[in-house]
């Protein structure tokens, strides 16, 4: 079993990274996000009929209600006092959902700041329909965003005490489960310093050009229904191997 890097108790964590989405950097982290997030909930590729956000600052970050008809957050025991914003409070690995029941997932920083991402994954992948979405947002670990993380690490500081996933490492988590990435983008093609300004206030570059300090990554799940439908079992025809034809069995008794 994989070894992650111990997490800070939510008490500890979240509150450290609202602080830093609402500073400079992160507010311009999170402009930039926003906007790839909107491009890649809006190609209309799924029927957009109920969408499940989850994010470790779910009252920073919301989704165009333009893109969906019904819109779910829900989220962990350390979110609890934010709970007028969350539909139901529970673990991300626990989520209170039928199986095959919502047409897109957005995760927004969540599988670099909880226990075990691979496990919220899969269980991401029980809710999500066949041919539904999912928008994975990260911090991209090939970045001067992710060098500034290191030396909050030296540091101990709450905020970058995340995992680092690499787009192969998520890519090769998704193939497994039955996706396939669609497409991946680029935010925050800026030095992590908002003085002088100029860091924050420059034009952003293309979102196709790698080495941005985010990254969204849309895939689509193929996986085929377990259970074939009536009419197919009915159409369909078992083919037998020619020496099974009339094969008998003598069975002796003694």
């Amino acid at each position: 079993m994989a070894r992650w890097r111990a997490q800070h108790s939510p008490e500890v964590l979240l509150p450290a990274l609202r602080q830093w989405f609402r500073g400079p950097v992160g507010g311009t982290v999170l402009h930039e996000e926003q906007r790839l997030m909107h491009h890649a909930l809006s190609d209309r590729s799924t029927p957009g009929r109920q969408l499940l956000n989850l994010s470790v600052i779910p009252e920073r970050f919301n989704v165009d209600p333009q893109l969906c008809q019904r819109q779910l957050h829900l989220g962990g025991l350390g979110q609890y006092g934010y709970s007028q914003i969350l539909d139901a409070v529970c673990d991300f690995d626990q989520l209170p959902l039928a199986n095959e029941s919502v047409d897109m997932v957005v995760l927004h920083h969540l599988l670099e700041f909880v226990e075990n991402p691979h496990t919220v994954l899969r269980e991401v992948e029980r809710l999500i329909v066949p041919h539904g979405k999912l928008v994975i947002c990260s911090i991209n670990p090939w970045s001067p965003l992710a060098l500034r993380g290191l030396l909050g690490r030296l540091k101990r500081s709450a905020m970058w005490q995340n995992h680092s996933l690499s787009i192969n490492r998520i890519n090769d988590w998704l193939s497994l489960l039955g996706f396939e990435t669609a497409d991946v983008s680029y935010g925050f093609h800026r030095l992590p310093i908002s003085s002088p300004s100029f860091f924050m206030n420059h034009r952003p570059f293309s979102p196709s050009m790698p080495m941005g300090g985010v990254f969204v990554l849309s895939a689509t799940k193929y996986r085929a229904p377990l259970t074939p439908a009536a009419e197919v079992r009915k159409r369909a025809k078992i083919l037998r191997h020619p020496s099974m034809l009339g094969a008998t069995r003598d069975i002796k008794h003694e």
